[in-house]
């Protein structure tokens, strides 16, 4: 097709003037064309008298940002599967022709006038993998990129290895003979870990979470202890049908070979579990009455009554944070600040009555704060300001 074509409809697009059947030939357009003519036609369009100068390979993240907080059916419907929005960036750009409200200003990138929104604001971080493991006699291992698998090799016999992927334990049947000792592994705000264990039960661990467990599993019960959130893939462990127990503050749930994802955070009204694959039983501390779960379910238990709901949900919106990305499915705006506090490492405060107002959208994890809160206050649920490594969010 002809440049000059392209141009007339790309701009069209961020004016918002194209009409349904040049909506529909810019689909074509993006669906057709090579990668490397598009981004060349793409980047010849942009202004860099008014806008950053943001590298190409970011605008994924920056159209995956922009796409998210439209309405709710468009939402939803994008987010049946997070691998769909992994997906090459052109699917961003075509799912952003969709939207009805404010996406010129996020595609065509912020403008340095826009900036003066968050005042000062501070040089705050994504998230990262670290962790800090706990061994039985109270030493303290700090486990990021610095450390050596040797190192820890020499403090613990029972591990195999270490790496930026996590910490692997060692499925031996020799230190299956050895008594067993309790550890534990913590993430602090603003980290996430991912564990495999002497099972061979794979564990990612969201930030501000703390998963105890022994350095061997000799009996016919495993059990693990959680606070915070994690996701789960159980293993048969050495071809036998053991149990996998998961213990919170209130609920305890039981599996064979499964994966399964819980939020049992302390400052959440509820805890969720959410299964993927397998079966599990979910029952509250202290009760008889349990409920199993499917593949597609979700439980919630709620720590006021005690009382536990099952019901169908996305599932892979539960673990989208394993993916790096943040989903909110029609999400209160106090959770998603939760969310957002546990994985920037910052303090939250109200400045006005918490509205309940719904959320829907999805944002990379790797997303800037300050572009993330740019986003949210573009739906006006609220405003926004950060100083130091506090964010006031004013209603």
């Amino acid at each position: 097709m002809d440049k000059q074509r392209i141009k007339y409809l790309f701009n069209g697009f961020l004016n918002k003037t194209l009409t349904q059947n040049e909506q529909n030939e810019l689909l074509q357009v993006i669906e057709t064309t090579p990668e490397t003519e598009f981004e060349e036609i793409i980047t010849g369009f942009i202004d860099l008298d008014r806008t950053e100068q943001v590298p190409f390979e970011d605008w994924n993240s920056r159209i995956a940002t922009a796409i998210s907080f439209d309405k709710p059916e468009q939402s939803r419907n994008r987010l049946k599967s997070t691998n769909r929005l992994k997906a090459f960036y052109r699917y961003a750009v075509a799912a952003a022709i969709l939207l009805v409200v404010g996406i010129a200003t996020f595609f065509y990138v912020q403008t340095r006038q826009e900036k003066a929104l968050l005042i000062a604001a501070s040089p705050i971080k994504p998230g990262e993998n670290k962790a800090v493991l706990v061994m039985a006699d109270g030493k303290e291992i700090v486990l990021d990129s610095t450390l050596k698998t040797a190192t820890l090799l020499a403090l613990h016999s029972g591990i195999k290895s270490v790496s930026d992927a996590g910490l692997v334990y060692s499925q031996s049947n020799e230190n299956a003979e050895k008594p067993a000792s309790m550890n534990m592994l913590k993430t602090p705000k603003g980290g996430q870990y991912r564990i495999v264990l002497p099972d061979g039960t794979t564990v990612w661990l969201n930030s501000g979470s703390e998963l105890k467990f022994p350095s061997t599993f000799s009996s016919a019960s495993r059990k693990v202890e959680l606070k915070g959130e994690a996701y789960f893939e159980v293993a048969r462990y050495q071809g036998k049908n053991w149990d996998f127990n998961v213990r919170t503050a209130t609920q305890v749930v039981q599996v064979l070979g499964t994966k399964f994802n819980i939020n049992a955070y302390d400052n959440e009204a509820f805890v969720k579990t959410s299964l993927a694959e397998g079966k599990v039983k979910v029952m509250s501390e202290g009760s008889d009455k349990s409920f199993i779960l499917k593949p597609g379910q979700e439980s919630a238990l709620d720590k006021n009554s005690n009382e536990i709901k099952v019901y169908n949900a996305e599932v892979a919106d539960a673990i989208a944070w394993k993916e790096g990305l943040f989903v909110f499915d029609n999400e209160n705006l106090f959770t998603a600040m939760n969310k957002i506090s546990r994985w920037y490492d910052v303090e939250i405060v109200y400045q006005g009555q918490v509205k309940d107002k719904a959320l829907w959208g999805t944002v990379s994890r790797t997303e800037k704060i300050e572009s993330l809160l740019k986003t949210l206050e573009s739906t006006g649920v609220a405003k926004f300001k950060i100083e130091g490594r506090r964010v006031f969010v004013m209603l």
